[in-house]
């Protein structure tokens, strides 16, 4: 079980303090908004060139966190319990958090290290094991170290299937976007405090789109290592990063019957990006050749972070399910998918490229103001319910009532204090859609923080 980005907890490894997956959403409302709880994530010198174990990864999220611009990032503990609900010996099931600040490629070796300990000692410990295989379940970067792994590191001679949910393949322009600065001025404090992060993470480097996504008016070109260093980051990652993507890709592929690919859809996502100044700003559709020489623009969806076809390598057809980045690894059709995998059953129809709806929301809002929840594709408000959790507790504190206006599906809903929530809306036929937002005190919170996208 690899989780995503942000998605393992960090411990200080002198002193055992927890740096990330604090189990506490005052934590990520001081820390974003006005604290300095972010200063020991940011990637030393020393850690730059190589000499890692400052930080050490303890576990998987057990507990919600944020991050502006990402949102929120979602605890795994319903996908690990369903996968090991189903296994014979729950041993069987490894979970593997690592230092996501670092390169995809430092995590895939300590990937393929921990991964081979556990099939070996699986296969002693019975000899009806010698013949197992591993399954690889990975959710967002965690796609991209089991890619490494399986082309690079010799891994696919021992994995039987992997599964990816939203893995970013081909990148997110989400990543380009978070490292933008501007000229404008200062940034709204949310992001500015994740930009001066993620500026010194090779690991957000890893998830620079690699696609044509920066759109010029009548052509389309690749984002490069000079443009990310005019936004504000760092040249050196980008080109570093960028020459591993080359490799990566350029490596054999596994068997399309090795591969299983879940993609959320009907989110809006942001799929390229324009840049004026210095100034990045995406736009929810994706640049095509046209039959004229020019580009035309599609939107493609996604999963709010990763667009569907990012999401996805050529060679196998992609499930796609009506669900966000987050969301993902909560959904009880991913928890059905993996249990079908790990039986060698059939997937089963119930993923379709047809049904279900989109949910847009603020990423932060402010603690007692009014917001507004939108539905996607979603032509009536019957049948749709919207609930809106606390989401440490899973507490239900508001169910806002969906109308029909100017069009749209929509509701206003206020979280009457600063805090984390999880917003979902269910439909017929499908789990919960769902975004975690930050509630904010009003002297702190700038909505700006949702701003740079069209």
């Amino acid at each position: 079980m690899i989780p995503g980005i942000m998605g393992s907890e960090l411990v200080d490894a002198a002193s055992g303090r927890v740096l990330w997956g604090i189990n506490d959403p005052r934590w990520y409302v001081k820390a974003w908004l006005s604290g300095t709880g972010l200063s020991p994530l940011h990637l030393t010198p020393d850690e730059r060139e190589g000499t890692i174990g400052r930080v050490r990864p303890s576990r998987l999220l057990r507990a919600p966190a944020y991050a502006p611009v990402l949102r929120g990032i979602e605890p795994y503990a319903r996908l690990v319990a369903a996968v090991r609900g189903c296994m014979a010996d729950p041993g069987a099931v490894l979970e593997f958090p690592y230092d996501w600040r670092l390169p995809v490629a430092v995590n895939a070796r300590l990937l393929a290290a921990a991964a081979e300990r556990h099939l070996e000692a699986w296969r002693a410990a019975d000899p009806r094991n010698r013949q197992a295989q591993l399954v690889l379940v990975a959710h967002s970067m965690g796609g991209l170290l089991a890619w490494h792994f399986t082309a690079l590191l010799g891994g696919s001679a021992l994995v039987r299937s992997t599964v990816t949910l939203g893995t970013p393949f081909f990148g997110s322009v989400k990543a380009a976007l978070i490292l933008g600065t501007g000229v404008g001025g200062p940034l709204p404090l949310p992001k500015g405090r994740l930009r001066a992060l993620a500026a010194t993470l090779p690991g957000l480097y890893d998830l620079l789109p690699r696609y044509r996504c920066v759109d010029e008016g009548t052509t389309a070109r690749r984002l490069t290592a000079g443009d990310v260093g005019s936004l504000g980051g760092d040249d050196e990652l980008a080109a570093a990063s960028s020459a591993w993507h080359e490799h990566l890709a350029a490596a054999p592929r596994a068997a399309p019957d090795a591969r299983v690919q879940l993609v959320g859809d009907r989110q809006r996502t942001l799929q390229s990006l324009t840049l004026r100044d210095g100034v990045p700003r995406g736009h929810a559709v994706t640049c095509r050749p046209a039959a004229d020489g020019s580009i035309e623009r599609v939107d493609l969806s996604g999963d709010e972070t990763v667009y569907a076809e990012a999401a996805a390598l050529p060679g196998v057809q992609a499930l796609p399910l009506p669900q966000s980045h987050s969301g993902l690894c909560n959904a009880e059709e991913v928890a059905m998918t993996v249990r079908r995998v790990l039986l060698g059953l059939d997937r089963g129809p119930w993923l379709a490229p047809s049904g279900g709806v989109g949910l847009r929301l603020p990423d932060l809002v402010v603690a007692g103001e009014a917001f507004e929840v939108a539905v996607d594709y979603c032509d009536s408000p019957v049948g749709v319910r919207c609930t809106v959790e606390d989401a440490a507790t899973g507490r239900v504190v508001d169910r806002p009532l969906l109308a029909q206006r100017d069009g749209v599906v929509r509701a206003s809903a206020v979280l009457g204090r600063p805090g984390l929530y999880r917003l979902g809306v269910k439909t017929r036929g499908f789990d919960a859609v769902t975004q975690l937002v930050l509630a904010g005190p009003a002297a702190h919170t700038d909505r700006g923080a949702d701003s740079g996208r069209e």
